[in-house]
Parts: structure tokens; C-alpha cells; sequence
């Protein structure tokens, strides 16, 4: 039994190990693809590589068959969920997060210090949305024609996925929570 959940931790810490490994390889092979996208591949690819490696070399130290197909199966979705995890509060965050881009300009001012002022001078807020712009784009949310956005079905789904979740956790009445963009000429903001 200690046996088995010994290689069991070993095979979560392998998948772990192989998906850091191939995702730095993806992430510097692929730099213009999409990151969630590679750290999916990444993280698929090292589960199925140590599915592979966890059948051949240690199928034969489990206790059973049964606790070598638990043990494949169990640490393979920890793997998955791990990896997702790290994804979302790691690279998806620095990629992604205003905040993250803020506290990363302070560090690298001189002194690791700035004002106010210069963080909204040197904000860039065509690029900050035109990027959002061109990713759901790109994975189909939205079209453009004539100058104007509208959603795809897909992108409706998505939305309605959203606005789901905002009023089911009320997130618009917690402290705290803004909404950039407004339909109501900014008065939700009073």
C-alpha cells in the first residue's frame, strides 16, 4: 500500500516534471501561438508521456493491477489539474493581467518606482483592447464588418456563460468591482 502511493506521488511528480520541461520548449518554439493553447499541449502531452513511461516501467512494482490503473488515472488528472492551475495564476496572468503589467513596469523604473501619471502616460489603451480584439478574432468570438463587432454564436454562448456567472456569484455588487466597458454611458459607475 505505502508502496503504491509512493509511485503514485512519483508518476504526479514525473507528469509534472515533463509538462514544466516541454512547456518551456512549446513556449519558446511557438512564440506566437496561443498560450493557453501550448500549455493544453504541454500539459496533455507530458500525461501521456508518463502514462507510456508509468506502463512500462512501473507496472510491475504496483501491488495490483487495480491500484496501477487507480494510480495512472488519478495522477494523471491531478497532472491535468496542477497543470491548468499553474497556467491560469502563472503565464495566462503575467500574459494577460493589467495589474501584472503594472507591478512589472514599477519594477523595472529606475529605482523600481513611478507616479501616477507616467503609468497612464505610458498605458496603451488601443493596444490593451485591441488585442482582446484580435484574440476572439482569431478563436472566433467575434467579426468584424464595416467597422463594427458582433458576436458569433460561439461568442454569444460565451458571453451568456459570463453574464451567467456574474449574476449567480453577484460579482457586481462586491467591493471593488469595476466594469470598463458599459453600455449605459458609465453610469453603472456612480
Amino acid at each position: 500500500m505505502l508502496g503504491d502511493v509512493a509511485l503514485f506521488a512519483l508518476l504526479f511528480i514525473l507528469q509534472i516534471g515533463l509538462f514544466f520541461i516541454l512547456h518551456c520548449l512549446v513556449l519558446r518554439t511557438f512564440r506566437k501561438r496561443n498560450l493557453l493553447y501550448c500549455a493544453a499541449a504541454s500539459a496533455f502531452a507530458a500525461t501521456g508521456i508518463a502514462i507510456i513511461l508509468g506502463y512500462f516501467l512501473f507496472s510491475g512494482m504496483f501491488s495490483s493491477a487495480g491500484a496501477w490503473a487507480v494510480s495512472i488515472t488519478g495522477s494523471a488528472l491531478a497532472s491535468l489539474f496542477a497543470c491548468g492551475l499553474y497556467t491560469f495564476l502563472g503565464p495566462a496572468t503575467a500574459d494577460r493581467s493589467l495589474a501584472c503589467q503594472m507591478l512589472v513596469t514599477l519594477r523595472e523604473s529606475p529605482g523600481g518606482k513611478g507616479t501616477r501619471e507616467k503609468l497612464f502616460l505610458d498605458f496603451d489603451p488601443d493596444g490593451f483592447v485591441e488585442k482582446r480584439i484580435d484574440e476572439c478574432k482569431e478563436e472566433a468570438l467575434l467579426v468584424e464588418a464595416e467597422g463594427e463587432l458582433g458576436l458569433t454564436e460561439k461568442g454569444q454562448k460565451l458571453a451568456d456563460k459570463y453574464i451567467f456567472l456574474l449574476r449567480l456569484l453577484r460579482l457586481k455588487e462586491r467591493a471593488g468591482y469595476v466594469q470598463y466597458f458599459t453600455t449605459d454611458g458609465n453610469n453603472d459607475r456612480k
